[in-house]
């Protein structure tokens, strides 16, 4: 009951300010939707998401001044858990046991929730007792918080254990996050992202240094979610999908944004950032039908519908809140310059790739939710998008300047050996004409360039060549949802240039720019929905070997489960830690990938997979035996 949830937390959160809570009833959920509840106590001091019968998850967070440790009443068995964290096993077996997923940390905010700083917590006092555990933490500094995870199982929810304690390879193989870009190896690297109650990024980005809530990267926990539980048909994956699904529900304003402020100080909203919620809520009203969800999804469609600039071929969905005025564009963090090209309003940028991810979003919600209001915008806005794309203005100096440009694209060992002459055109590419490149384009306007590299943008002065792929990953994307084949010379082209210019190993000596690796790895995956020809599984099993072995992590599509694309496969499970498998979905059937990123090591089929009865294929598309040995980077594929 929702008195003894009181109790309970006034039990084991040592707190003064939580021991008053057993006074009143636990209160009114703040969001619930699949059969999940979140209640937010003292001010969201505590964050208790109801996620199944018998199964709390809680978050709670101390100032200094407050006590700073976790009682539980009971005998326990206190060990690291496979799945990461600390497992809490009652030897009561009609008595709770608990999960710790992530060390407690002490972290700093600023007023709008963005994470300043932040540290592991020291263990100052572990006391094991035959009536109880009791763990106290070393206090911090005064302007940080102690936050503390843990999961609660009653008897009936105890069988998690087990998932949790027993981990698949195809859990560890390691996944890509499309907002940090950084990996999910194990179930507790979720709560890396998230902290109290909101999905944060993993990383401190540009240019504040600090930690933003990010629903990109929380629509791809969900899809890496989803993919493992249909793979293992674990409950835990379909519990963290609940609690991912609640946060994103209460950080949505009640104007419908997503807001993140992570250029400005004034919390502006990110609009590729507020699709990903988008698509993160469609996916779950695809799967299931939920009056919270679909409440949600048509705010969020409202407030996108207006982020827009009617240009002279049609509507333009903008990249974030500043591009609403001149003004907000001065306090952005970079270099622009206004423009008028295609009778657009000087401050917007023309960011491809929000513009696109903006049209799938509001057409996948037409399509979910059959209203029509904003079809008008997103017919506008296709037409506008081919009008950008199609742009080929001052295509002689282009083709001039790329030839130096192209040139700093190559890997060290490649540029090492250029001739003299080519040296010194690559160092007049990226001394010179880099840096003056945004200005070209003010006035020669394009984004699509001679040999197929795709900008991100028109008027900024960070060139992103690294946003190549997302460009390539919407476009088909794009051209999925709208079958649209007027996407595909500039399709086949951007694809010709990711595997001819030898930008791939330049991406990855980079470490900066390495991530771009990831999103081609997605973009492929898109690819073979859409295309029949092998050459696309063979570049997608090199971007899964090759972000194996720089320890990436595969894109989250490979599992199988993107509603987007309509993808409802079981990704199948590989035997060993270098093998990996990717699953999907085209006009050909379900087709398994299966590759060997192993650097030395050759196995038999019949090592890798237990599936070795289906039909498998090699590269020459022909049938290959059990006995079949997979050398590095070797793969095969199968059609079912």
């Amino acid at each position: 009951t929702n008195l003894e949830i009181r109790i309970l937390l006034a039990t084991i959160l040592e707190c003064p300010s939580l021991r008053a809570l057993e006074e009143n009833a636990l209160g009114t959920a703040s969001v619930a939707a699949w059969d999940a509840k979140r209640y937010c106590l003292d001010g969201r001091a505590l964050i208790a998401d109801h996620l199944d019968a018998g199964i709390l998850a809680l978050s709670a967070r101390f100032a200094p001044g407050d006590s700073r440790s976790l009682k539980f009443p009971g005998r326990f068995v206190v060990s690291a858990c496979r799945a990461g964290g600390w497992l809490l096993r009652n030897e009561n077996s009609q008595g709770p046991h608990y999960w710790i997923p992530t060390n407690p940390c002490w972290r700093g905010f600023d007023a709008d929730g963005h994470i300043l700083a932040e540290q592991e917590a020291t263990l100052d006092e572990l006391d094991v007792a035959p009536d109880h555990l009791h763990l106290r933490f070393q206090a911090a500094r005064h302007d940080s918080w102690l936050h503390i995870q843990l999961w609660r199982f009653e008897a009936e929810g105890a069988a998690l254990i087990e998932d949790l304690t027993a981990l698949t390879t195809i859990e560890t193989a390691g996944y890509f996050t499309l907002g940090s870009h950084t990996c999910i190896r194990q179930p507790s690297d979720f709560f890396r992202h998230i902290v109290q109650g909101f999905v944060y990024e993993d990383r401190f980005s540009w240019p504040h240094r600090r930690r933003i809530c990010s629903e990109n990267d929380a629509h791809a926990l969900f899809l890496i979610a989803s993919g493992l539980q249909r793979a293992t048909d674990k409950r835990i994956y379909k519990l963290i999908r609940k609690q991912l699904l609640l946060a994103v529900l209460e950080r949505q304003s009640p104007d419908g944004g997503f807001r993140h402020g992570e250029w400005t100080e004034r919390m502006e909203s990110h609009f590729r950032l507020h699709c990903s919620g988008m698509h993160l809520l469609m996916d779950a009203l695809d799967e299931r039908s939920d009056a919270a969800i679909t409440a949600a999804l048509k705010r969020a469609a409202r407030f996108l519908s207006d982020k827009r600039d009617q240009t002279a071929a049609g509507t333009w969905f903008l990249h974030d809140e500043l591009e609403l005025s001149v003004e907000s564009m001065q306090k952005a963090p970079f270099k622009w310059l206004p423009g008028r090209v295609l009778g657009k309003a000087p401050q917007n940028m023309l960011v491809l790739n929000t513009h696109l991810d903006a049209l799938i979003a509001l057409d996948r919600y037409h399509q979910l939710t059959q209203d029509e209001q904003y079809t008008s915008f997103v017919r506008s806005g296709l037409e506008a998008a081919h009008a950008v794309i199609n742009l080929r203005h001052g295509e002689f100096w282009y083709r001039l300047v790329f030839r130096a440009i192209n040139l700093t694209l190559l890997p060290t060992a490649r540029a090492v050996d250029l001739p003299l002459w080519q040296r010194a055109l690559k160092r007049i590419g990226w001394k010179y004409l880099i840096p003056r490149l945004y200005r070209m384009k003010n006035r020669w306007p394009r984004l699509v360039m001679p040999g197929g590299y795709i900008d991100r943008h028109l008027a900024l002065a960070p060139w992103a060549f690294d946003y190549h792929t997302v460009n390539l990953m919407d476009l088909l994307r794009a051209a999925r949802q709208f079958d649209d084949g007027r996407f595909e010379d500039v399709l086949q082209a951007a694809l010709r240039f990711t595997q001819e210019s030898g930008v791939l190993a330049r991406w990855a000596e980079l470490d900066y720019e390495r991530y771009a690796l990831g999103f081609l790895g997605e973009a492929l995956w898109h690819a073979c929905t859409r295309y029949s020809d092998l050459k696309y599984r063979a570049w997608l099993a090199a971007s899964l070997v090759t972000l194996a072995r720089l320890n990436m992590g595969s894109p989250p599509s490979v599992l199988g489960v993107n509603a987007e694309a309509g993808n409802a496969c079981r990704a199948l499970q590989p035997l060993h830690p270098a093998i990996r498998t990717a699953a999907w979905q085209s006009a050909r059937g379900t087709e398994m990938l299966l590759v060997n990123a192993d650097a030395a090591v050759s196995f038999p089929l019949s090592s890798s997979i237990r599936e070795v009865d289906l039909p498998w294929r090699d590269p020459a598309n022909k049938r290959v035996a059990p006995s079949q040995v997979l050398a590095p980077g070797d793969w095969v594929i199968a059609q079912v």
